[in-house]
């Protein structure tokens, strides 16, 4: 196989392969020409939120029984007849008044009745209202990203220390 050396634009070299001597130059052009392009792409997450009914509640006023008991004290009056025997006092005396022989008195006598009734009044008051829990949530998710990966088959030239310059042509004889 000849041995090649690249070169500047202006020199030549000599490749003698023993039988005959050829003249060969090599050109390096430093323009890079553009073949193609490659969009390389990622992923991102878009995170968007929904509002869904959580649940509900139900408020219902239910009217619970019992039976109390009430104690209540009642005054009634009475009457009371004293009968005193043989002291030689008049007859009977009712208010102060002596009552005659055959002779009617009537004294009222009172007592008290009790009526229950029943009265609503507000006995508690409960206040009803609503408001918002923020919760902070971490969630996973993998991301793909695209890199570029080449693989050099052939006699592919890597040019190092420019990354503008990227991959050399085939090394080719002129």
């Amino acid at each position: 196989m000849p041995d090649h050396e690249d070169t500047d634009l202006s020199h030549t070299h000599s490749v003698t392969d023993g039988t005959a001597t050829r003249l060969r130059e090599v050109v390096r052009d430093e323009t890079v020409r553009p073949v193609g392009q490659i969009e390389l792409r990622e992923e991102r997450l878009i995170v968007d939120k929904r509002r869904e009914v959580a649940g509900s509640v139900t408020f219902t006023r239910e009217l619970r029984r019992e039976t109390v008991k009430v104690p209540v004290e009642l005054v009634s009056e009475v009457v009371v007849i004293e009968h005193h025997g043989g002291t030689g006092a008049p007859g009977v005396i009712v208010d102060g008044v002596e009552l005659a022989a055959g002779a009617r008195r009537e004294i009222t006598l009172y007592r008290e009745e009790a009526t229950v009734d029943k009265q609503v009044v507000v006995a508690e008051q409960v206040n009803i209202g609503k408001r918002t829990v923020t919760e902070k949530r971490v969630f996973d998710a993998v991301l793909g990203r695209e890199e570029l990966v080449v693989t050099e088959d052939g006699a592919v030239q890597r040019l190092d220390g420019d990354p503008d310059l990227g991959i050399a042509g085939l090394d080719r004889p002129v």
